[in-house]
């Protein structure tokens, strides 16, 4: 109790050096500051305030300067500036500089270690977490068209013999994913699957089996106090990279963790909810979607010179940026730090790492396969539709719960989920009209079209953070903002779909 006492002590007293004496020192407000955050001071009202200069002052330290935002109508002007995360905690000041040099002090401050992540007000990261959604779903609207309809893979024959024991397990994987709605990732799901399948089908049967239990062994080791935030990082990637070698196994590893936090009383709100589904991403998403972008890639329109290694590389990429962006969602969704809540680069390069080596590994087996197993057969799929009805409703509840643990919003969070949901609603639907002959004209490809949408949004992205608005409403901003160039994709998407099918009946 005593040490309790004598460390407030010190930071009051700390607080109140950092802060010069002045007639109007009961005025100055004593701010308290979380780093890990962008902070905000809204200052105007005064002639010559456009002039102003705002920096965070403490002794020994170099000033650290504000931006400044457009004024609003009333001539305020939003100053902001993000704490690192490794930031220096303790007293400090704001000051104003004049353009005499004279500076007078704003606000005292107490910097404090960050309580929890909150990535709306963290700019930066929430846009590249939406930059990478708006990548993904513009590409699956690209992905109507007719030329990525048709999905080619060799796979092992059916016929296998196996212990009974192993059998059963095997029965079980396969009628597991053949009760999964047809869509793109369903058949994914498949394909990927194929390269276990074709090393031993045993051990296609019976990973998945000992990911459940590692799993499940994760939900232990992350502790019964702290639960998903004391989630061990080693762990946490090794449960990845098996997701980006076998996504089946990464899902049910999952499961397990899963089971074992219920049981452990952890998963009793909303945001553990979604910190699970956020777990499953980083687990299943990065195999699943690096897999989607190597092959449909490999049929757009690219130069000879480039179309050998860029579907490998920006596979690998993406990967990597979709189990980054899952790292960011799930540490936005907890209510404390944690270990798991960080944003550590060499984790997604272990990623992106395994999607080479993986890559690398197919192409080996397959020619192991052709060259001295006659049981290999091109299995051919043609993609009725890219996501299923309810993999649409359950991303909508998805999409709004998300939103609302964000901004605390329930008419903008509904209002996000619909805006990000049209896209995929659009998937749902062929129109056969109106057939705009003008379209058929436009080249169509799908990394130069999501990073046009991407791009437009990043546009949008620094015109809203130069507006006079505080880090919340931005963020709000933001992500509505972001999802316009999104929706009239979709929209060009499907108009396009209807005048390429047009021209198709017509010959």
């Amino acid at each position: 109790m005593l040490n309790k006492f004598i460390a407030l002590t010190v930071a009051a007293f700390s607080l109140f050096i950092a802060i010069p004496s002045s007639s109007a020192a009961s005025d100055i407000p004593l701010l308290t500051w979380e780093r890990g955050k962008e902070q905000n001071i809204v200052l105007g009202g005064y002639t010559n305030q456009s002039s102003w200069e705002i920096q965070l002052v403490a002794k020994g330290q170099n000033p650290l300067k504000f931006s400044k935002s457009t004024a609003n109508k009333d001539g305020y002007f939003v100053y902001s500036l993000f704490l690192p995360k490794d930031f220096p905690i303790g007293a400090y000041r704001v000051e104003s500089v004049g353009t005499s040099g004279a500076a007078n002090v704003v606000a005292g401050v107490q910097v404090v270690e960050l309580l929890f992540f909150e990535i709306i007000r963290v700019p930066i990261q929430l846009l590249f977490l939406l930059t990478v959604l708006i990548f993904l779903l513009s590409t699956l609207s690209t992905l109507r068209i007719r030329r990525f309809e048709q999905m080619s893979y060799l796979q092992s024959k059916s016929e296998v013999h196996l212990a009974p024991a192993i059998a059963s397990f095997y029965r079980l994987r396969r009628s597991s994913v053949a009760g999964v709605q047809r869509s793109l990732f369903k058949h994914v799901i498949k394909k990927e699957g194929e390269l276990l399948h074709k090393i031993s089908p045993a051990l296609w049967a019976l990973l998945p089996v000992a990911t459940f239990i590692f799993g499940s062994y994760i939900g232990i080791a992350a502790g019964t106090e702290l639960g998903i935030p004391n989630i061990p990082i080693l762990l946490f990637v090794i449960a990845a990279i098996i997701g980006v070698f076998d996504p089946y196994s990464g899902f049910t590893a999952a499961i397990g963790f899963s089971i074992l936090q219920t049981m452990q009383g952890h998963i009793s709100s909303m945001r553990a909810v979604g910190a699970l589904m956020a777990i499953a991403l980083s687990w299943l998403a990065p195999g699943l979607i690096s897999s989607i972008y190597r092959e449909m890639i490999a049929k757009d329109t690219l130069p000879e010179m480039i179309k050998r290694s860029i579907p490998t590389l920006f596979s690998a990429f993406f990967g990597a940026a979709i189990f980054y962006s899952s790292e960011l969602l799930l540490s936005s969704l907890l209510d404390r730090t944690g270990a798991i809540v960080n944003s550590r680069i060499d984790l997604p390069i272990a990623i992106g790492i395994a999607v080479l080596l993986k890559e690398r590994l197919e192409k080996i087996v397959d020619r192991r396969a052709l060259l001295s197993d006659g049981n290999i057969e091109v299995k051919s799929i043609l993609l009725s539709r890219i996501i299923s009805p309810r993999a649409v409703g359950i991303l909508a509840l998805f999409f709004a719960g998300v939103t609302y643990i964000w901004t605390q919003s329930l008419i903008f969070a509904l209002s996000a989920a619909l805006v990000f949901i049209v896209p995929l609603l659009l998937l749902q639907i062929r129109f056969a009209s109106p057939v705009v002959s003008a379209l058929a004209r436009v080249p169509r490809n799908i990394l130069a079209e999501s990073s046009i949408v991407s791009a437009v949004s990043f546009g949008i992205f620094m015109l809203i953070q130069s507006m006079p608005f505080e880090v919340i409403q931005k963020g709000k901003l933001i992500i509505l903002g972001a999802a316009v160039p999104l929706i009239i994709h979709a929209v060009f998407s499907s108009l396009s779909d209807t005048q390429d099918r047009e021209m198709v009946d017509a010959q």
